[in-house]
């Protein structure tokens, strides 16, 4: 049974004010690996310092 046959499953049989909470969590854990994702191809803050510093030594 995959994960997503075991979760329609336990749907049936949970009141609605715990799917709202469940509804909650996996947008919160879909945006998170979302941001995850993107965290990779993001440049760090270090390395936008550095170029922040490169520009006002230009200057």
């Amino acid at each position: 049974m995959s994960a997503r046959d075991t979760l329609l499953t336990e749907i049936e049989t949970v009141p609605d004010s715990v799917l709202w909470e469940a509804v909650h969590f996996i947008r919160y854990a879909v945006r998170q690996q979302q941001q995850d994702e993107w965290q990779d191809l993001l440049p760090s803050r270090e390395v936008e310092q550095e170029v922040l510093d490169i520009l006002d030594a230009a200057v």
